[in-house]
């Protein structure tokens, strides 16, 4: 780096005395000046101020190098301040923005807050008001439970001593008792009602059936079996030489052999399926009538 010499320096190194003493000679002092000393002086005064002039310009280029850099670094840094301004104005509308959306959202949140609260005393009313029903559907379903066990018994019961007429669709109806839930009241209610108002449908009607029966000889003959609902039956070979009584029993119906009533238990037969016609028969029969007691 070039030195800086002020002028007043340059000035004080070369006082005018010792330019007097140089400029003129020992023996001269008195004379005044030569002329060669004159042109030296002034030769010397030219090369100082040239000097000095080199040196100013070289100054002011560094100074001048200074504040271009200087400025343009003032430049650059006023072009980021009005970049970071710009952004900051845009990301603050992005912010002012984002803060509406919250504090609408803020807003929606309370709302359906205290709609939450509201629904949440309405489900607590509704959940005791439950509470009370379901202790009153679990005191009906004991009751109801119980009932439908009762049911279930008398059916089995039933079951064991139905006619062979009806006995499929009594093993149908256990087969579904035993594939459905314990716990599922409805259903079993509705198999043990639909087999009971078959049986009901039965018991109010006479109805005939042929059936296989080995006779005491051995020999296997088709008899026309015919029911008065649950009350009895009656039963004969299609020849009419040998007729039965049957009567309902704990294990089933039992037969019993009636010969002194095979030609009316015949003709009877004949008479339900329609190949003769209409008469008054005299069968075997007896009729209970329950007033406290059997009678």
């Amino acid at each position: 780096m070039t030195r800086r010499i002020g002028f007043e320096n340059l000035w004080a190194l070369r006082s005018p005395d010792r330019i007097d003493r140089r400029a003129f000679a020992p023996n001269q002092m008195t004379e005044g000046p030569s002329p060669f000393y004159e042109a030296r002086f002034l030769r010397r005064c030219f090369i100082k101020l040239a000097i000095f002039l080199g040196v100013a310009v070289s100054a002011l280029g560094d100074d001048y190098e200074r504040l271009e850099s200087a400025t343009k670094r003032w430049l650059d840094l006023e072009q980021r301040i009005a970049e970071e301004r710009n952004a900051w104005k845009s990301q603050r509308e992005v912010l002012s923005q984002s803060v509406k959306v919250l504090e609408a959202n803020i807003d929606e949140l309370t709302e359906g807050l205290e709609n939450l609260k509201l629904s949440a005393k309405l489900r607590s009313n509704e959940f005791a008001n439950n509470e009370q029903t379901y202790e009153s559907q679990e005191t009906a379903r004991v009751y109801y439970a119980s009932k439908l066990d009762e049911m279930t018994e008398l059916f089995l019961r039933f079951r064991a001593s139905a006619p062979e007429y009806l006995e499929d669709e009594m093993n149908t109806a256990q087969e579904k008792l035993e594939l459905a839930d314990p716990v599922a009241l409805g259903e079993r209610a509705q198999i043990l009602i639909a087999a009971f108002t078959r049986v009901e449908e039965f018991n109010r009607s006479v109805t005939i059936d042929y059936v296989s029966r080995k006779l005491a000889d051995g020999r296997d003959v088709m008899v026309s079996v015919l029911y008065w609902g649950l009350a009895r039956a009656y039963a004969v070979d299609p020849q009419g030489t040998i007729a039965w009584e049957l009567k309902p029993g704990p294990e089933g119906w039992v037969w019993h052999e009636r010969i002194d009533y095979i030609p009316q238990i015949h003709e009877l037969v004949q008479i339900y399926e329609q190949t003769r016609p209409p008469s008054i028969q005299s069968v075997p029969g007896e009729v209970l009538r329950k007033l406290g007691g059997e009678g």
